[in-house]
């Protein structure tokens, strides 16, 4: 295993020798020792300690305090100073630049191994946690990470329950549709079955009887089967339209509740853009007459004449 590395950077060439020995002796590699501040920033630079001893008087411009600002911003190497006095502006400078501690002149090499053994383990315990702290984060990381995965993964579905919801909808409402349109023609054609067999009785009545149909009798049959063609077809149209347009009716007659059957049937058709030509033929009535009935409405529903009727209806 790697041994325990130490810098030492001091004015004092005794101190340098002391501390240098006792280094040796306790096994601990040694980098420097170093007398100006210049020499030991380039020597821990190129060959970086574990931990630095670092006297607070060094030789040339820059004080060890100047120095250990720069380790502490740069090198980020912990430091133990050794100090000759602890005035308190001294102590106030070196305190700024974090310091692991102390270690007053004239020591004792004893003091010394015990203040450098608690330093080491304690930088061991720090880097031990350290490494622990970011085990738990790579853990939490990676937790989150799958979380995250699940919580993605979860959207995913729902985003397809969502999608196939959406097309179940669609799908439901075509069969509705479906069962509607399926019982309307059921509808109808009982309603014709029970038209026709109306007609045969009657053929056959007049047959037995040996009575002549007459105009009359013949424009009331034609009646009749306009009467109930025209009903079907509307009848029809009302299935589809209410399936599309659900609540039009509701919404229309609740703020216009005079409204008649035929006007709201009116309404239908005109949200549909149906010209007043296409209304007549449905409904097998005249132009004039489908004319008045949309006057008539307008009234009713407080619009001027160059008001288009389709574009206000399409609000309901």
């Amino acid at each position: 295993m790697e041994s325990f590395k130490i810098g030492i950077a001091d004015h004092s060439a005794e101190t340098c020798l002391m501390v240098k020995t006792i280094l040796d002796e306790e096994g601990y590699s040694v980098s420097g020792p170093c007398k100006s501040a210049n020499e030991a920033l380039h020597s821990f630079s190129r060959d970086k300690p574990d931990l630095i001893l670092l006297d607070v008087h060094l030789e040339g411009e820059m004080d060890g305090i100047e120095l250990g600002q720069i380790i502490y911003q740069q090198l980020t190497i912990p430091i133990l100073y050794l100090l000759d006095s602890s005035d308190k502006e001294t102590l106030h400078r070196a305190v700024k630049t974090s310091p692991l501690g102390f270690i007053l002149k004239p020591f004792d090499p004893n003091q010394l191994k015990v203040t450098l053994i608690m330093a080491k383990r304690k930088l061991e315990t720090d880097k031990q946690f350290l490494e622990y702290q970011q085990s738990i984060e790579k853990i939490l990381q990676d937790k989150n990470f799958d979380i995250q995965r699940e919580i993605d993964q979860r959207k995913n579905i729902e985003t397809f329950l969502i999608q196939r919801n959406k097309e179940l909808i669609v799908v439901n409402k075509e069969l509705k549709l479906k069962n509607q349109q399926i019982m309307a023609k059921t509808l109808k054609l009982y309603q014709k079955d029970q038209v026709l067999k109306t007609l045969i009785k009657f053929f056959l009545d007049k047959k037995a009887s040996g009575e002549k149909i007459s105009e009359q009798n013949l424009d009331k049959i034609i009646q009749l089967l306009q009467e109930h063609f025209e009903k079907s077809t509307l009848d029809e149209f009302e299935v589809r339209f209410s399936d599309i347009y659900q609540g039009f009716n509701d919404r229309l007659l609740k703020s216009y509740p005079t409204l008649t059957s035929n006007e709201v049937r009116l309404c239908e058709l005109i949200k549909l853009n149906f010209t007043t030509k296409d209304i007549s033929n449905l409904t097998s009535r005249s132009l004039k007459s489908i004319e008045i009935a949309r006057y008539r409405l307008r009234k009713k529903l407080g619009l001027g004449k160059y008001v288009d009727l389709a574009a206000f209806l399409a609000n309901f």
